[in-house]
This record gives structure tokens, C-alpha cells and sequence, in this order.
């Protein structure tokens, strides 16, 4: 075995059955999303989607939002609803009327951050690896229930994903067009929720990434991560001094933060941890998998070691963000991008199962003759060329053919 890491020189999985398996796994992601989209309509179901409506509504009708929300909620959600109300819905039409059309925005939304699950697994391990966390992924009752509603959780989660995987790209790769894509989509993502602000580190670091993998030298670097810090520098300055962010503590049931900030501790983030955990499987599956991960490291040279601590790091932040913001409200909800880098660290050790059975299999001597129900292959092909050849020669009872009467009719062989 080696330990040698290697990283394909292709961004993109070409196996032909890779991308058949994922068209298969969004088919079902659309059957399990859509099945619920239409819930409760004509009538709001969730309080948050009214909510949003009225705010966008406000800003058509009077300018701002102050009715509705404190104007220092992210404008993410607000924003993308106003583009609806205001360019697409009829004037004779209730604000409502667009909220079938903003569900079914909301889960392609979903649906795509199925596909960039499924693509930074193969970036992780091996093709198999997205697949799986794309899988795991999916049938989570936990994003079943909650995918189809219209909030900026399913906006946040995607453009996180996007971010970290565009500069996963763009520093293994040496694509410094990709690094600065991910520092734009990191700033749409916390445009939606300001949660996003803590993957912000690694984002901004991964170009870094290239000159250990000789993609990038230290001068292309060091100029990426200068002017990236740059273009984030300029978009903080707007998000905390222009736009009035820091005033949020003062927004009724903000769902994110209060008016204080602490230092993270460990106890709380294992109560923000356990319920996230809890949505794939139990505690005991959960320790089963981590003992399996083991086999992972077995297999360290086919894992992407930059890759593999970028999802691990970002769990990380993500859960020591709520412990630095403590959570009101819907708790759950804040933690789907989370949930999709555990989903991809699950795949991760189901892989290293996978390796270690692959190399059991390889390891196994060949069966005895006596004992193989079926023969080998050579010997398989052999026979039934024989039996194609037989088959075009012409039959020996063909030759004898015995007239009665005026018909003609075949002779029985001897």
C-alpha cells in the first residue's frame, strides 16, 4: 500500500456510471421534495414564510421593512422574494400567489446542494464517496420535512457548499478564477444567513493549497489570497458599517443570534451536536462508524488529506459559531450544512469499509475447480464459441428428406 496522495488532474467525476448513479439520486430527491411542496397552500403553514412575503411586500409598497422586520435581517431571502413580487407576479394578484413558485425555487435549491454533496465526495475519497453522501443526504428525514419551505436555510446551505467547493477547486487545481468565484458565493451565503461569515477562513486559505500540490507558486498564492481578503475586506465594511448588521439583537425572535457574544464551550456545543447527529442515526451507529473510519486512515493515501480537513474544519466552525451565537428559536434549522459535511465525513468512513473489503476480495485464492459452481471465464467463452459454431453448421437431418405424397417433411435422424 502507499502513501502517496494523488489528486486526479480532471475537476469533474468522468465515469459514465457515477453520473447515471447521481441523475438517479436527484430523481429521488425531486419525488421525496416535491411530495410535500404544495403543503398547506392556500394557507401559510410556517410562520417564517409570511413573514418574508410581508417584508418584501413592504419594501414594494413603502420602502423598507421596518413593519415587518428590523431592517438588519439578512436581505437575502427578502431580496429574492422582491425580485418575484415585483417583476413576475400580476399587480391584481395577493402577495401569495408567488409562494408555490418560491417553494419550488427553494428546493432546487436543495437539489443542487445534492449534486455539490456528490462532488466534493468525490473530491474527498473516490466517486463512490459522493455518491453515498449524496445518498445519505437525501433520504434524511430531517431535510425531507423541512426542504420545501421557504426559508434561507436551503440558500445557505447551497452557496456554503458552492464556496468551499469552488476553492477546493481553485487551489488543487491552480484555477485562480474558481478561488475568486468561492469568496463571491461565500458573500451570497451570508447574504442569506450571517452564519456563513465563520467558513470564511478556509475559503480564503485554500489557495494556499496550490503551491503544496505545485498547481500554484507562492507568488500566485500569496497575490489570490491578498486580493481575495481584499474583495471580503470591502464586502465586511458594507455588511457591518453601511448595512446595520450589528443591530440584529434588537430584531424580534431573531432566529441566529442574541446580544451578547461568548466564548464557545464544549458542553454546548455537544447539545447543538447530538440532535444533528441523531437525524442520520443513533449514538451507537454513530460510534460504529467512527470505530470504520479507522479503515480510513488505513487507506490515507487515496483520501484527499486538504479536502478531508476542509469539511472537517468546517464542521468544526460551523458548530463553534453557534456556540459563540447562542440559538433562539427553531434550533435544528441552523445546522443543515452541518448535517451536509457529517453526511460527507459518514460517506468518508463508509469508504475506507469499502477499500478494505475491495482489498479482502483481491486477497481471496481463486475457488477449486470442483467446488466452482460456474466455470471460468476462458473456459466459458471457449464453450460457448464452440456452440455458436455448431450452431451455423447445417444440421446433418436437414440432408435426408423423405417425400410422401406431395409434401415434403423431415426424416427422423437415426
Amino acid at each position: 500500500m502507499t502513501t502517496t496522495e494523488t489528486t486526479p488532474s480532471y475537476i469533474l467525476p468522468r465515469e459514465k456510471w457515477w453520473w447515471l448513479g447521481l441523475a438517479l439520486l436527484l430523481v429521488l430527491a425531486g419525488w421525496l421534495y416535491l411530495r410535500g411542496y404544495n403543503v398547506s397552500l392556500p394557507y401559510f403553514d410556517h410562520v417564517d414564510e409570511p413573514h418574508h412575503l410581508l417584508a418584501a411586500q413592504h419594501e414594494i409598497d413603502f420602502g423598507h421593512a421596518r413593519g415587518v422586520f428590523h431592517e438588519a435581517y439578512p436581505p437575502g431571502m427578502r431580496t429574492l422574494i422582491y425580485l418575484l413580487l415585483k417583476h413576475i407576479k400580476p399587480v391584481d394578484y395577493h402577495h401569495g400567489a408567488v409562494l408555490p413558485a418560491l417553494r419550488l425555487i427553494t428546493i432546487a435549491t436543495w437539489m443542487l446542494s445534492v449534486v455539490l454533496i456528490a462532488l466534493l465526495g468525490a473530491k474527498l475519497a473516490h466517486p463512490h464517496t459522493g455518491l453515498m453522501a449524496a445518498a445519505i443526504w437525501i433520504v434524511n428525514p430531517w431535510v425531507v420535512e423541512r426542504a420545501h419551505w421557504v426559508l434561507p436555510d436551503g440558500y445557505l446551505t447551497l452557496f456554503s457548499l458552492l464556496a468551499l467547493w469552488l476553492a477546493l477547486i481553485g487551489g488543487l487545481h491552480g484555477r485562480r478564477s474558481f478561488c475568486t468565484t468561492a469568496v463571491y458565493c461565500l458573500m451570497i451565503a451570508i447574504v442569506f444567513k450571517t452564519t456563513a461569515l465563520f467558513l470564511a477562513p478556509i475559503v480564503l486559505l485554500l489557495p494556499l493549497a496550490g503551491v503544496s500540490r505545485r498547481t500554484l507558486t507562492r507568488h500566485e498564492a500569496r497575490r489570490q489570497l491578498i486580493w481575495n481578503g481584499v474583495r471580503f475586506a470591502f464586502f465586511l465594511f458594507w455588511l457591518l458599517l453601511i448595512y446595520p448588521t450589528l443591530e440584529s439583537h434588537n430584531v424580534y425572535h431573531f432566529p441566529v443570534t442574541e446580544g451578547r457574544i461568548t466564548l464557545p464551550r464544549l458542553d454546548k456545543m455537544r447539545d447543538y451536536l447530538i440532535p444533528v447527529l441523531l437525524t442520520f442515526q443513533t449514538i451507537t451507529g454513530w460510534a460504529i462508524t467512527a470505530a470504520a473510519s479507522v479503515l480510513a486512515w488505513r487507506y490515507r493515501g487515496r483520501v484527499n488529506a486538504i479536502a478531508l480537513m476542509s469539511v472537517s474544519l468546517g464542521a468544526v466552525l460551523w458548530l463553534m459559531a453557534f456556540g459563540i451565537l447562542p440559538v433562539r428559536g427553531d434550533q435544528l434549522r441552523q445546522f443543515f450544512t452541518l448535517g451536509a459535511f457529517l453526511s460527507l465525513l459518514y460517506a468518508t468512513s463508509l469508504t475506507g469499509v469499502f477499500y478494505f473489503l475491495e482489498e479482502a476480495l483481491t486477497r481471496l485464492p481463486p475457488p477449486p475447480p470442483q467446488f466452482s459452481i460456474f466455470p471460468p471465464p476462458a473456459t466459458f467463452a471457449a464453450s460457448l464459441a464452440s456452440h455458436s459454431a455448431a450452431w451455423r453448421q447445417p444440421a446433418a437431418c436437414l440432408s435426408r428428406i423423405g417425400r410422401a405424397g406431395a409434401q415434403l417433411h423431415l426424416a427422423r435422424p437415426s
